[in-house]
């Protein structure tokens, strides 16, 4: 038992290191990128039960407001149905970005996407309709995202791009999890998915339509 604890104090450290080395590679690169006629997509995050913005909501949204105010960009996107409980995602999100100074009609709210492959597929159309779309979460899951928009659409290659936060040291309780978590889910997508091409259509929970926020 006291081998098994040392074993664990030990990998612990090294765990961390791996997930923060990871954030980092994928970091999007600092050079300059032209705004234009471009959209900045949050990706969805279960609320808490009584309504209320979670930890990673917050994260994610207050990244994509800073975001969109850097880049000038026209819109804001904002996915994720009712996964955890009732409450939907982009529906909290939006109410957050709201109080951060973003005027409803710049918003769009998508309320059916149950995973990051539907927050892509949901939005299908209004990605195409930019010239750039910024992804915003934490640079893993942010990478994750463009990944698949390519998947589904190559046309979405290079217009989709990667502008994920990598997490400061103080937000380590739910950065080193979710490392581990997307390390694991891109070792399925390897081995399962990016396989078979019939895997790789848009798909949209339950298909409701994406609506600019009131």
């Amino acid at each position: 038992m006291k081998n098994r604890w040392i074993g664990a104090l030990l990998t612990l450290p090294i765990g961390v290191l791996v997930s923060e080395a990871a954030y980092r590679i994928a970091q999007p690169s600092t050079g300059p990128i032209a705004s234009g006629n471009c959209l900045v997509l949050a990706l969805g995050a279960p609320s808490r039960p009584d309504g209320t913005a979670s930890t990673l909501q917050r994260f994610r949204v207050e990244a994509a407001v800073a975001t969109l105010r850097q880049r000038h960009c026209s819109g804001l996107l904002l996915t994720g149905g009712a996964v955890r409980n009732d409450r939907i995602e982009a529906v909290t999100m939006a109410n957050l970005a709201k109080t951060l100074g973003v005027r409803a009609d710049q918003m769009v709210i998508e309320p059916s996407a149950r995973n990051t492959w539907e927050n892509v597929g949901c939005l299908h159309g209004w990605l195409r309709r930019a010239e750039r779309v910024f992804v915003v979460s934490d640079t893993l899951h942010a990478q994750r995202a463009v990944r698949y928009a390519c998947r589904q659409d190559s046309r979405l290659c290079g217009t989709v791009l990667n502008a994920g936060v990598v997490p400061s040291l103080r937000q380590l309780w739910w950065s080193f999890p979710v490392a581990a978590w997307q390390g694991a889910v891109f070792l399925r997508d390897r081995i399962a998915f990016e396989r078979n091409p019939a895997e790789n259509a848009p798909l949209c929970g339950r298909v409701k339509k994406p609506h600019q926020a009131s």
